[in-house]
């Protein structure tokens, strides 16, 4: 319990814990956060959602509670249970999540918006079999993919497994061919243009939100704006400049093409230098998605995407371009759709606010660390020094200065003309052994000298006596 062992132990384990976050992985994980917020993050939640979804589920009378899926997914307060139809025998997944902050409908506006989702209808969105809204959150129920998102396909995993298991340390690692990426690009583009048309953007496109099945991609997770949840790259987003609905969904889906490429995630919200290895229209997308330079200037929009040479040439393979017998179908209504805007504006005021906040303290560090910089440090030696420098030789002239006014200042001369006023004065001044005026001073002139002495000789020879008296009556 020695202080200084304490102190020590302290700066060790926040070392410790500054490394752990460094990797997003763990620091969204539950055990972590538990660790460190305790008593918003308890180990109970996924209990909780156990209780929440088997009171929900006798309820609902359709859909059978089976088993949990533990932490499949990244989100901390989003659980996954297999549950059966009662009515087909069929096994699907069910997610369940509460509400986050960006949600701006009201209850009964989020399950109008809920209603219309389940008449959805996309070659390259997945369906909904069922969704319904609770007073804390909501819960949806899909139907099972084998295979896995596509995260799971670039890391061959199985999809029942841990979310960190999966993806903290992988070791396989299958990132696609330019074709697959422009095959697949192209799909995701299709979808995000139909969703974007109909005035709901995604905002969490992530290989994780995207399956997989017959060459065919099957766009997950859209109820994710309307229930106002954080996105998976929301840390870079508040790096960034991308503000609109429009610019997250371009950024988001540059990251996604980032890892089928290259089997990994990027760690950095932005990228300049790319491999060699890559296509020239590869490099040119990314540049257009995730670049510091246009970030600046502004994101492409969708459709300017579906117009590059990377995802042009797409569907003349047949397999990319909207199948005929396929009608894309999304219908709101109309006092809905004007809720819809007034909640993406304050997703977009929220995110702004926040990538505002992280500029400001960026500029503030980078103010400190150009105080606190060995160039810094040299100028203000040198500062110091020339103000010491200065100070010295103003107090050598004031030295002089004074020096020369005390050694021009006069002594009283010596009297033996009255022993009485010789006596009166001191003896260091009557003693004709020790001058205390130099004749030769060049500060002491003639006329000076005479009037001090006559003023001082008067001084030393006055004499009480010699004053008249005066009748105070």
């Amino acid at each position: 319990m020695q202080p200084s062992f304490i102190a020590e132990r302290q700066i060790a384990l926040q070392n410790y814990i500054n490394e752990v976050l460094k990797h997003d992985i763990l620091a969204m994980s539950l055990q972590v956060r538990s660790f460190l917020d305790p008593k918003n993050y308890t180990l109970a939640i996924a209990e909780q959602a156990l209780q929440t979804m088997s009171i929900a589920l006798r309820g609902d009378g359709r859909y059978e509670l089976k088993a949990p899926l533990t932490d499949i997914g990244w989100r901390i307060r989003k659980h996954y249970f297999f549950v059966t139809d009662i009515e087909s025998r069929s096994n699907c997944v069910l997610s369940w999540q509460n509400y986050g902050p960006d949600r701006h409908l009201s209850d009964k506006e989020l399950q109008t918006a809920f209603k219309s989702l389940l008449t959805l209808s996309h070659p390259f969105i997945d369906p909904i079999l069922a969704i319904h809204n609770l007073e804390t959150g909501a819960y949806v129920v899909r139907r099972i993919h084998e295979s896995g998102s596509l995260r799971d396909i670039l890391y061959g995993t199985e999809y029942s497994k841990s979310h960190l298991a999966k993806y903290g340390n992988p070791k396989v690692r299958r990132p696609f061919t330019h074709g697959q990426i422009s095959h697949y690009g192209y799909q995701i583009l299709i979808a995000l243009k139909f969703l974007h048309d109909k005035g709901i953007p995604h905002g969490h496109v992530h290989p994780g939100n995207i399956a997989i099945e017959n060459q065919k991609v099957l766009l997950m997770e859209l109820e994710n704006s309307l229930m106002g949840v954080s996105c998976l790259h929301r840390p870079k987003l508040v790096s960034s400049r991308a503000s609109s609905a429009s610019a997250v969904d371009v950024y988001c889906f540059g990251l996604t093409l980032y890892e089928m490429a290259f089997a990994e995630p990027l760690h950095t919200h932005y990228r300049d230098q790319f491999p060699t290895s890559i296509s020239d229209d590869l490099e040119s997308v990314f540049r257009l998605c995730l670049s510091r330079v246009t970030s600046k200037h502004g994101t492409p929009s969708i459709s300017e995407l579906l117009s590059h040479p990377m995802f042009a040439r797409a569907p003349l393979n047949g397999l990319s371009a909207m199948p005929e017998d396929d009608r894309a179908h999304l219908k709101f209504p109309i006092t809905l759709k004007d809720e819809l805007k007034a909640a993406t504006a304050a997703f977009e005021a929220r995110l702004k606010s926040e990538q505002k906040l992280v500029r400001n303290a960026r500029r503030e560090v980078r103010i400190q660390e150009i105080l606190g910089s060995e160039e810094e440090l040299r100028r203000q030696k040198r500062r110091a020094k020339k103000r010491d420098s200065m100070w010295k030789s103003t107090s050598s002239l004031a030295d002089t200065v004074r020096s020369h006014s005390t050694a021009s200042s006069p002594t009283p001369p010596a009297h033996s003309a009255d022993a009485s006023g010789a006596s009166s004065c001191t003896p260091a001044a009557a003693s004709p052994a020790t001058p205390l005026a130099s004749p030769a001073s060049p500060l002491a002139g003639p006329a000076t000298n005479g009037a001090r002495g006559a003023l001082l000789d008067a001084i030393c020879n006055f004499d009480k006596n010699r004053l008249s008296r005066v009748n105070s009556r």
